[in-house]
């Protein structure tokens, strides 16, 4: 039997399997936390970046670390007729924090359900500056208190 674990572990770097798991678990908080899509069991990026403090889409856009999601942001997988599907050809940069997670979503998207031909050195980029970000982010709700339940939920089991 084929072990397809097998296969594509060495096609997915180390930063990937991070953030598949740092990922699951931000959304998992923030929707226990009160960053949900009304009646609906989603986590709402939306509203979780326009409550993180002002500064935050700032910092990033000055941050090294994250400097891939303005200069070369991730295109997303579109349909192509009734049967495929394709490459936009227009990605779009950030402009403001809402955008950006957008964007960390996209990457991920593409790495766990897309059409990935796996150049693993700009996808290990992006997931590792999607880690810089979500790490970036705890950090700023770690200190405002619209976001205790959030931060509660985060810490839960870890």
């Amino acid at each position: 039997m084929t072990e397809l674990e097998n296969y594509f572990r060495d096609k997915v770097s180390q930063a990937g399997y991070d953030l598949f798991a740092v990922f699951a678990r931000f959304e998992y908080a923030m929707k226990k936390g009160g960053f949900r899509r009304v009646n609906r069991a989603e986590a709402a990026w939306r509203t979780f970046a326009d409550t993180l403090p002002a500064g935050f889409f700032a910092q990033m856009q000055a941050a090294p670390e994250a400097a891939i999601y303005f200069a070369a942001p991730p295109d997303r997988l579109v349909t192509d007729g009734a049967h495929s599907v394709r490459w936009s050809g227009a990605p779009i940069t950030p402009t403001n924090a809402a955008d950006l997670f957008d964007s960390i979503n996209i990457a991920r998207n593409n790495l766990f359900h897309g059409d990935k031909q796996h150049d693993r050195q700009r996808d290990t980029q992006l997931m590792a500056a999607a880690l810089f970000i979500l790490n970036a982010a705890h950090d700023a709700a770690a200190s405002d208190a619209r976001f205790n339940a959030f931060i509660g939920e985060m810490a839960y089991g870890l």
